[in-house]
């Protein structure tokens, strides 16, 4: 029995997309040299774009691997980006190479908020599943994991002064933690509606966004002396206090670590919006943006101190007639005074996310990332009271404003068309990328052709046109009014004489090029069509093809049938029945023996051409378990092939095999239903499009596939499941817990610590038998032959094999591979770490390790044999250690002081003789006018 031999199809290049809105918008000093350029991070789908606004060009590309970008941060010195992932994957990369620095697994589902530490040294993240990880970039491994919300987080804030973490989360609680003792010691429980985002601006006043119009505003760590002394304040406390006392809190305990924490109320603001999806304040806290998820976004100045004494004298000396003297102040001191209202941007579509910078002058930029695949940016002065932002700076043309209904590839697969509701792009590759080369004006198009010699294309639309454009000059020659309703297909007829049509208006339409003379010149003439004849159907045409010999045409009704006619006579053939659903795609192999359809029952059926009859059908399994996730959206057969791709609401596309009924391979990236797909006429290429806006190709590569291997690696991923690891015995607190996760990952390293500690202990006692048979014989014996895995890492003995072992461990995965090593193996692994601390090698890894597992097995080691000298060693060996290191550190940071000052005070010296230079030049310069005279 031969076995069919099929080649591999891998991802290729992605286009049509300027950022996705699935993550938030950020912006980066990618370039410090050039001031002028504007540098800014989007999502684009499982990717992250950095695009430069003021050359509209992609600069840099993160690239991910198949779940999509939910959230973006960067760091202080904006270096280095923390991207977080649907599938709970948080990854850090260098901006200026884009490599991934580092990965971490520690949510179970998405990601909803990543925020750094000052020092960038300390990265927290929050989850859907409502558990907050904080982990440590340097050392690239997790510290902890807090829970206490019961509600996906939606923020999370750094308050490095009083070395908390805030938390908020749709559960209507804000959270505030010390990270020293790593518990939650405050509980903000005021609200009544989701908290969707908070912001700190002045140190330490806290913003929440809710679902609802208002804004709250606190003053949080503000003790009797630091607040401001007003009755209204007063009252506040007051309330505040007394709210604490009748138990209004979650937790009795709280109230009694930090005696000198306060949260007070200030007041709220009333957003225009009905919820309040997110804050953001500009780095120099100057301008305040609000969106509610609509076209409108909402600019506060934020005023400064001498600003708002300013503002408050008006105020009071417009309404001190009337109005008490001890009332006065009560009105006058609102949180409503610290803020200036500017005119909002009304934008053209709705708002996903933004950032908002401000210079020395007082001008903002608003960078705003539109729901339509659009970036905007807007410029704003913010000095003047009434002024309306201006767009600056926009990039919209590298992509579709709404999803690609319809795909064609030219016949020299040099040319792609693709076209949405408002219009239709032409994409040609340049230097080895996709780049739009034409845009035409189209709206609502169903369905597309090129025409033979490809400078020219039909586009059908919804309300029945048949547009006919010049590709190269951009121009629409000819708008026919083809069908009552709907255009829902159009195809080549045989001979490439003409084109076929069928709408909604249950009717075929056969149409033939023609030449025509033009309005404006006699000479020149220009593409048009004639109607030949006409077909009237019992229900409305879906779908229609031709076969490739030109002798049978198969169109799909919305009565779920398939009518395979005869394409001269245009009688029937036959029927084809089967399907649950109208079958909303089909084609026809080369060889015309062949017909596929697939239809929203989520079943592709293979049929013969000959007689009509069923050879297979074919049930698409629902791998994302999304119930309304379901159906086949598009089907092509790959050319001289009985192989073809399918695409269905799954966001999945397949390879499958006609002839044994097979699937081959499955090709995982959309991030949304599959709407549209061609293929190459050379058959290298297959391109998809999607809900997510993006446009991908797969190539064919000379890598051969095989089916077995396949099959079993779709198992493994379907069997992949990540679990919490085991709580450290003894460990008391609830809301804190180990950072990892147990994942395929960490069972694997920890079979690979198995396996090297076995081959040690193997080598070892070989190692040990040479050295007494050499004792006993009085004479140098052969030396032992090299194990090939030492050969493979590199190492002249055992315990530097185990070294190379260990270290190629990922800190990330460290913890989760330690909980999970067996007792006796730990005790292997001790006694592995004394060598270490023997040799002084890797003392930091030796302290971390030895430390970690002591904890979780004191109980079991207490008992074990022959364990006490083993950690006496470690004990003494690490302590000697690590003071040594202690030592240098110490020294190395009084030394680099000492240097600091030494280049700051000849700078200032610098400085200080520049100035005098400058005033010595103005004085030569500015002579008297008598000098002259």
């Amino acid at each position: 029995m031969t076995t069919k031999q099929y080649l591999r199809f891998s991802p290729g290049e992605i286009f049509g997309i300027v950022a996705s809105s699935t993550a938030n918008i950020i912006p980066l000093k990618y370039n410090l040299q050039d001031q002028k350029d504007n540098f800014f991070a989007v999502p684009a789908c499982e990717n992250v774009y950095v695009w430069n606004l003021r050359t509209r060009e992609k600069n840099l590309v993160l690239n991910g691997e198949k779940s999509v970008v939910t959230c973006l941060v960067a760091d202080s010195d904006h270096k280095n980006i923390a991207v977080g992932y649907f599938d709970g994957m948080v990854r850090i990369f260098n901006v200026q190479d884009g490599s991934c620095l580092v990965s971490f697994i520690g949510h179970k589902t998405a990601v909803s908020c990543l925020t750094y530490e000052d020092g960038s040294s300390n990265l927290a993240s929050g989850g859907k599943d409502s558990e907050i990880v904080v982990w440590n970039v340097t050392d690239e491994a997790g510290l902890f994991r807090l829970k206490g919300h019961k509600g996906p987080i939606s923020k999370c804030l750094f308050y490095q002064s009083k070395n908390c973490l805030i938390s908020s989360s749709k559960d209507t609680y804000i959270k505030f933690w010390d990270l020293d003792t790593q518990h939650c010691f405050y509980t903000l429980v005021d609200s009544q509606y989701e908290i969707l985002d908070i912001a700190l601006i002045k140190g330490s006043k806290l913003i929440t966004g809710l679902n609802s119009p208002q804004i709250k505003f606190w003053d949080i760590f503000a003790d009797e002396n630091d607040s401001i002394d007003s009755p209204l304040l007063k009252k506040q406390k007051i309330d505040t206090e007394k709210q604490n006392l009748d138990g209004l809190f979650e937790d009795d305990d709280e109230e009694n670590v930090s005696t000198k924490f306060k949260a007070i109320s200030l007041g709220e603001l009333i957003n225009m919006e009905n919820k309040t999806c997110s804050i953001v304040v500009d780095p120099n806290e100057r301008v305040m943006g609000i969106h509610g998820g609509t076209k409108f976004l909402r600019l506060y100045k934020i005023l400064k101190e001498d600003e708002i004494k300013k503002r408050r004298k008006k105020a009071k000396a417009k309404r001190k007639k009337g109005i008490d003297e001890d009332n006065i102040d009560e009105i006058l001191q609102n949180i409503g005074d610290e803020f200036q209202k500017l005119n909002p941007i009304h934008l053209t579509s709705k708002v996903d996310s933004f950032s908002i910078s401000v210079n020395v002058s007082d001008i903002a930029k608003i960078t705003v990332l539109l729901k339509n695949n659009t970036i905007v940016q807007y410029e704003l002065d913010i000095k003047l009271k009434r002024n309306d932002a201006k767009i600056c700076q926009s990039i919209s043309i590298p992509g579709h404003r709404s999803f690609v209904r319809t795909l064609n590839c030219s016949t020299d697969s040099y040319s792609i068309l693709s076209a949405c509701d408002e219009f239709t792009k032409i994409w040609r590759s340049v230097k080895e990328e996709q780049k739009c080369a034409t845009t035409l004006p189209c709206k609502a198009a169903l369905c597309s052709v090129f025409v033979p010699g490809d400078k020219h294309c039909i586009i059908g639309t919804k309300n029945g046109e048949l547009n006919i454009f010049d590709i190269d000059k951009q121009d629409l020659l000819n708008s026919i009014d083809g069908h009552d309703g709907f255009v829902k297909c159009i195809c080549l007829s045989p001979g490439q004489a003409g084109v076929t049509s069928g709408g909604s208006d249950k009717e075929v339409k056969f149409w033939d090029f023609e030449l025509v003379r033009g309005e404006q010149s006699e000479t020149m003439k220009k593409l048009s069509l004639t109607l030949r004849r006409r077909l009237q159907m019992p229900e409305e045409v879906l779908c229609l093809k031709y076969s490739p010999d030109g002798k049978r045409l198969a169109i799909a009704l919305l009565d779920s049938t398939v009518q395979v006619l005869f394409a001269d006579s245009l009688k029937l053939a036959f029927s084809l029945y089967g399907h649950e659903f109208p079958v909303t795609c089909l084609d026809i192999s080369y060889d015309s023996t062949l017909i596929i359809t697939g239809s929203n029952d989520r079943t592709i059926r293979i049929w013969s051409m000959e007689f009509g009859s069923c050879n297979k059908r074919l049930k698409i399994a629902n791998e994302k378990d999304l119930p309304n996730e379901k159906g086949i959206t598009c089907l092509q057969f790959l050319p001289k092939s009985h192989l073809f791709f399918s695409g269905s609401k799954d966001h999945v596309v397949r390879q499958w095999d006609a002839d044994n009924f097979q699937k081959i391979n499955t090709l995982r990236g959309h991030q949304n239903e599959i709407t549209a797909m061609t293929v190459s006429p050379n058959g290298t290429l297959v391109i998809t499009a999607s809900k997510d806006r993006s446009i991908r190709t797969w190539e064919k590569t000379r890598e051969p596939l095989v089916l077995q291997e396949e099959q079993e690696n779709e198992a493994e991923e379907r069997e992949k499941v990540t679990e919490d690891l085991p709580p450290v015995p003894g460990e008391v607190n609830k809301e804190v817990a180990l950072p990892g996760l147990k994942t395929p990952q960490t069972i694997q390293t920890v079979d690979q610590i198995i396996e090297a500690l076995e081959l040690y202990k193997t080598e070892v006692k070989l190692l040990e038998e040479y050295k007494l048979s050499c004792e006993k014989t009085d004479t140098k014996l052969p030396p032992l032959p090299v194990h090939p895995l030492f050969t493979a890492y590199q190492a002249d003995s055992p315990i530097e094999y185990m070294r190379k072992v260990v270290l190629r461990i990922k800190p990330s995965e460290l913890e989760g591979a330690l909980v999970y090593l067996p007792f006796n193996y730990v005790l292997d692994f001790l006694k592995v770490m004394s060598e270490f601390a023997e040799l002084g090698w890797e003392t930091e890894f030796n302290e971390k390790c030895a430390t970690f597992l002591i904890k979780i097995h004191l109980g079991g080691l207490l008992t074990a044999h022959n364990i006490r000298p083993v950690l006496m060693k470690l004990r003494e060996k690490l302590f000697q250690q690590m003071y040594h290191i202690r030592d240098m550190v110490g020294f190395t940071k009084v030394v680099t002081n000492l240097h600091q000052r030494t280049i700051e005070s000849r700078e200032e010296i610098s400085i200080f003789t520049d100035l005098m230079k400058k005033r010595k030049k103005k004085k030569k310069i500015q002579m008297p006018i008598s000098s002259f005279v």
